[in-house]
């Protein structure tokens, strides 16, 4: 039987000179503010006169900081005068949508399914792929392949469980390395695979705290990650996953290092 790698290329994630400034923030701020310097310098030796000096200084300065620094409508200034000319130049044409409207459009519509479960409200019964987006990572439609039944069976598997806890003492029997490790988010990340160890994206996933209530929820993208977007603390944390196709056991984590981000394998049941 062919195997699957494991995805390792999870992120896609921009160029950082430290924080969340990023290199193009820089160029916009060194290019502007670079330039007022130049007028002021050139003011100052009279080269030319101050009367042309200084409102080009301000200019450049501002315009540099602006780009740079100030976002409009949770978008760079850049992205936005260009959508803007855009959207001018082709109203008919949708060229952006806000945070609020993206949420809107990927936020899962859920019904109870036959068997009980949450399934989101386009699907039918016994349909071979689920449809929907993923808000920590971008997904395209795919369709999910139905495991091979024959193939599982001729591969000696380990005992299926409804529910599986995870401590420091049993973690290194279920976590692997990936590449860009230290650029994930979050501590607590999940990969869901199949017995063929093929990723299954657009799984509904839930976080539960000690006290029951949901802490996060999301779904896994094309590559079948699950990954949190910050560092839980010490604790104990219950993952359920929904899914149309396949079925997956309860997963209880017990976290004791919070430094420790390797994802967590989970197959099928």
């Amino acid at each position: 039987m062919r195997q699957h790698p494991i995805p390792q290329n999870i992120l896609d994630v921009e160029f950082k000179l430290f924080s969340k400034f990023t290199l193009k923030e820089f160029a916009y701020l060194a290019i502007g503010l670079g330039f007022g310097g130049l007028m002021i310098y050139l003011v100052v030796s009279k080269a030319i006169p101050g009367l042309i000096g200084v409102p080009l200084c301000i200019l450049t300065s501002g315009a540099g900081i602006f780009l740079g620094l100030v976002p409009i409508n949770d978008q760079d200034a850049d992205v936005f005068i260009k959508n803007y000319v855009s959207a001018i130049t082709a109203p008919t044409q949708r060229v952006w949508m806000n945070s609020d409207m993206q949420q809107e459009r990927n936020k899962p519509e859920l019904k109870p399914s036959a068997d009980g479960k949450l399934v989101q409200k386009s699907f039918k019964e016994k349909a071979s792929q689920i449809i929907g987006g993923n808000l920590l990572q971008a997904s395209a439609e795919e369709e999910v392949q139905p495991m091979d039944t024959q193939k599982s069976q001729a591969i000696p598997t380990p005992t299926v469980q409804d529910s599986i806890i995870i401590s420091e003492e049993n973690r290194k029997n279920y976590e692997f390395t990936i590449q860009n490790l230290d650029k994930l988010p979050g501590n607590i990340n999940i990969w869901l695979y199949t017995g063929d160890m093929v990723s299954v994206p657009n799984a509904i996933t839930y976080m539960k705290g000690e006290d029951g209530k949901i802490l996060y929820a999301n779904r896994t993208g094309v590559s079948g990650y699950f990954l949190t977007n910050r560092t839980w603390g010490k604790g104990i944390y219950t993952l359920e996953f929904i899914h149309p196709q396949f079925k997956f056991p309860k997963l209880k984590i017990i976290v004791t290092d919070e430094t420790n981000k390797l994802p967590i394998k989970i197959k099928t049941i």
